[in-house]
């Protein structure tokens, strides 16, 4: 296939389409267009796992600046189009303006810009716009520091956050610090001052992030078996790395191929290695940078990496590869700078370029039409979890069963999107009691896993407002059309119910993501509770005023109400994003003042 990416996605108007787009790419987009519409930082998602913040999971990229202006786009595939277009020309403008800041050789820029933005590491994480975009400003944030500006630094740093990938920010920040070290005490001054820009401006995010970091089931250090998912083999990396136009032969690699794939091309080795074997100290530098990184990229291949903890706050072992190729870019862009006739500069770098135009760079299993995303399943034209709030629920041996399978056929696509597979759902408005999430919440997984000993009649499913369970027949090994099976529950219970059903009446007045309002007429006392999950930031308000909050079923926020006619309004107001926005807004504000004395960037030939 001629151009892989860019082919059926700008010529073909084709979607990439694997588990990745159909369960997080795609239901993101759908729900920051949604939420994004009536507020400008949206801070609760009521879709997904019960509830859980919105605002405060990086990956949802709600307050990256490029996802909120493309998020006008009412097409998808538009949206992507433009999202891979833009982000690869900022990562390969910022290395070329690297290269020719440290070589001043045309072809030199060239070659590093053409690598950091079409090699397969980079173009193979299409399918997870946060990914791509995260890495997409690693160039930037190395431009900045070479020049010693702490603005710009920041900045870029800020914008790396904010795309939505945590362990490519802090892959960046071990990059841009051992920059740093070889520019001496300047270089260390640029990193902490742009290092305190950054955490300023990003503090609308970070500040809500660690609130949700603290309430989340997943831990800062993983425990090995999760740590060493995705690590690469190293028969696999060598295939990656060493065997010229591999994809067309022999496809096949260990793990999500938009997370493993690895290519540059052989003319890239062999400028790179050119450049460390006549080069300086930064060359060799880069050189032992790139080989410390395929190294670390093995993971559970490695010996001893179990007991190496500061390794195991990353869930891939292959992001590694990351920070490779970024070593590589600028290893190849010294290696052209080092040939010593033009004519041998450029036709290194067009033999680069026609290698990675030719290689396939994002193996995918498939390719579609955008409308296979976009049409309404049928399971979810019978649900009517949009207009009651009712909850769509996949059992846990469901998700177990299809988490551990491969997508290999069409119909694999067609099941996960018309059975809605967790998270797919939330792109149409349905809300799921449990989805895929890494980030979930610590109250949701124990609320989920007492119901799921507890069996379908337990009171929880009744409480949690399931409508529709999803889940494999009796004895079933597999996931395939045949060994689904639905189960309807009937009308679910309203989004906000009374303890005691037969205390009175209550009516939700409005619902709006983090703000319900409901009206009660109730005989005797009874508690009032919100079915989405407890977190700090829930306020509740009775006829007005504030009251205290209490929680039902260890989970949902609730109040006790007197009898007689009464208005309740639960509210989601966290101090976190309170406390972030007013720090973003006053960085933003010294910004604007350090800029009007000093450039953020200056452009010298």
């Amino acid at each position: 296939m001629l151009c892989g990416v860019w082919g059926p996605l700008l010529l073909g108007g084709l979607v990439p389409l694997d588990g990745n787009m159909i369960t997080l790419s795609y239901p993101n987009w759908s729900m920051t267009r949604s939420l994004g519409a009536g507020c400008l930082l949206p801070a609760w998602n009521p879709w997904r796992d019960m509830g859980e913040p919105f605002l405060a999971d990086p990956q949802t990229m709600a307050v990256y600046p490029v996802m909120r202006l493309l998020c006008g786009l009412s097409d998808f595939s538009a949206f992507l189009r433009l999202w891979v277009v833009l982000h690869t020309l900022l990562a390969a403008f910022f290395m070329g303006a690297l290269a020719w800041r440290l070589h001043k050789s045309t072809a030199a820029a060239a070659a590093a810009a053409v690598l950091s933005g079409f090699n397969g590491t980079f173009t193979g994480r299409v399918t997870f716009p946060n990914h791509f975009a995260a890495a997409a400003w690693l160039p930037a944030i190395l431009y900045f520091q070479q020049e010693l500006s702490p603005v710009g630094l920041g900045v870029s740093m800020a914008m790396q956050w904010f795309a939505g990938f945590p362990p490519f920010s802090l892959l960046s920040v071990l990059a841009v610090s051992v920059w740093a070290c070889g520019q001496g005490r300047q270089g260390l001054k640029c990193l902490i001052q742009g290092g305190l820009w950054a955490l300023g401006l990003a503090a609308v995010q970070w500040i809500p992030f660690l609130e949700l970091m603290g309430q989340a089931s997943r831990r800062l250090v993983l425990d090995p078996a999760m740590a060493r998912q995705y690590s690469v083999a190293p028969l696999q990396l060598l295939k990656e790395a060493f065997v010229p136009q591999w994809i067309h032969f022999s496809p096949l690699v260990g793990g999500d191929p938009a997370i493993v794939c690895f290519y540059v091309g052989l003319v890239a080795w062999g400028l790179a290695v050119w450049a460390v074997v006549r080069g300086g100290r930064r060359e060799v530098a880069l050189g032992a940078g790139c080989a410390a990184a395929l190294l670390l990229s093995l993971g559970g291949h490695l010996p001893g990496f179990d007991a190496m903890v500061f390794l195991r706050i990353f869930r891939f072992p292959a992001n590694w590869l990351y920070l490779a190729t970024a070593s590589l870019a600028l290893l190849v862009a010294s290696g052209v700078a080092g040939l010593r006739a033009t004519a041998w500069r450029w036709a290194a770098v067009s033999v680069l370029i026609l290698d990675l135009v030719i290689f396939a760079q994002a193996p995918r299993a498939a390719w579609s039409r955008p409308s296979f995303l976009s049409e309404f399943p049928a399971v979810a034209s019978s649900f009517h979890g949009e207009r009651s709030l009712a909850r769509i629920y996949h059992t846990e041996e469901l998700r177990r069963v299809w988490e551990s399978g491969v997508l290999e056929t069409e119909d694999d696509y067609l099941l996960m999107r018309d059975f809605l597979a967790p998270s797919y759902g939330a792109a149409f408005g349905i809300s799921e009691a449990s989805s895929y999430q890494t980030l979930r919440l610590k109250t949701a997984n124990e609320y989920l896993d007492r119901m799921s000993r507890e069996g379908p009649r337990s009171p929880r499913v009744d409480w949690a407002g399931i409508e529709m369970v999803v889940g494999l027949k009796r004895g079933a090994r597999r996931v395939s059309r045949e060994s689904i099976g639905l189960t309807s529950r009937g009308p679910a219970r309203s989004r906000v119910f009374l303890e005691r059903p037969d205390a009175g009446a209550l009516r939700i007045a409005s619902y709006r993501p983090g703000r319900v309002a409901a009206r009660v007429d109730i005989a005797g006392e009874s508690g009032v509770v919100l079915a989405e999950m407890d977190y700090p930031g829930w306020r509740v308000f009775l006829d007005g005023a504030p009251v205290a909050k209490s929680l039902f079923a260890g989970a949902f926020p609730s109040i006790v109400v007197p009898a007689g006619g009464h208005d309740v309004l639960f509210v989601f107001r966290p101090l976190s994003v309170l406390v972030g926005v007013l720090i973003s807004l006053l960085t933003a504000c010294a910004l604007a003042f350090a800029c009007r004395r000093r450039p953020i960037w200056t452009w010298e030939r």
